[in-house]
């Protein structure tokens, strides 16, 4: 009898998307739609414990079937930056300065645009490597201060520089506390090889918070980076028979906001069907 009650519970939790796990930090189980070969979304409630506090839209890339694009020309909305490349998948990249230029060092097409050292940058995610060498992954996240980089040397074609570096593959923690909180977007690498975009909801996060969650959670992190976050923070998705613009609580008035300069990006990062 009491198994069966247990079974019972399991069901019900699971149904409600409640967190299974103790902790002071845990999610909802993704139930992921498929957007293309290798390209799934999902949303994903985060619970403190056992309190929902906020969503994530979370974009799972398998980067043998989809490559990255790295883009930056003048400001635009991010669904221009749709409009123009006609990806499925569109996402802010990291920090501008002035003039629209990239704080750290950002390849578009092996083009390399912005500083080639900022000493803030702690991380680099990177893409679409030069030749197929099984040793090179064709998407991965580079820790700055353990692998320096020489542009002249560097395999891949597409990068974007930023900080902190959340969780490294050691699953150290490697953000300070503050009290800041901001709107989102953290791109990591899973465990089994996939990267996962994620855009917050809302702005509950802090950036030690957001770390702390991502090593606790069950999206299985190996190591996560911060990209550009606030008003810049933005992820659309676009595809024949699937629309989704993260923070989802701008949707409705996603025409006006996005109309605005103060919410225009100069450098996305896209994600195309792979045509190798």
């Amino acid at each position: 009898m009491a198994t069966r009650i247990l079974i019972f519970c399991w069901i019900c939790w699971a149904w409600l998307g409640t967190p299974l796990l103790a902790g002071e930090w845990s999610n909802s189980l993704p139930e992921w739609r498929a957007l293309g070969r290798g390209l799934n979304f999902a949303e994903i409630q985060v619970f403190r414990n056992g309190e929902a506090v906020e969503t994530l839209a979370v974009v799972k890339v398998d980067p043998a079937n989809n490559a990255f694009r790295v883009q930056h020309h003048q400001p635009q909305s991010i669904t221009d930056w749709q409009q123009e490349l006609k990806a499925p998948v569109v996402f802010n990249a990291s920090y501008y300065c002035r003039n629209a230029q990239p704080c750290g060092l950002i390849l578009s097409n092996g083009k390399p645009i912005g500083p080639r050292r900022n000493s803030r940058m702690r991380g680099m995610f990177v893409a679409e490597p030069k030749g197929l060498s099984p040793d090179i992954p064709r998407a991965t996240i580079l820790d700055l201060t353990t692998t320096p980089i020489n542009i002249k040397n560097l395999p891949w074609t597409q990068g974007v520089q930023s900080y902190p570096l959340l969780v490294d593959y050691k699953g150290h923690i490697r953000v300070r506390n503050s009290q800041k909180r901001a709107q989102r977007t953290v791109i990591a690498i899973d465990r089994h090889g996939y990267i996962l975009i994620m855009n917050t909801n809302a702005a509950y996060f802090t950036l030690h918070d957001f770390a702390h969650f991502l090593k606790a959670s069950s999206l299985e992190i190996d190591s996560a980076l911060n990209l550009d976050g606030g008003s810049e923070a933005q992820l659309y998705i676009k595809t024949k028979d699937f629309e989704k613009f993260s923070p989802s609580s701008w949707e409705s008035r996603l025409g006006n906001l996005v109309s605005q300069e103060k919410f225009w990006l100069p450098t996305v990062v896209a994600v195309f069907p792979r045509q190798d």
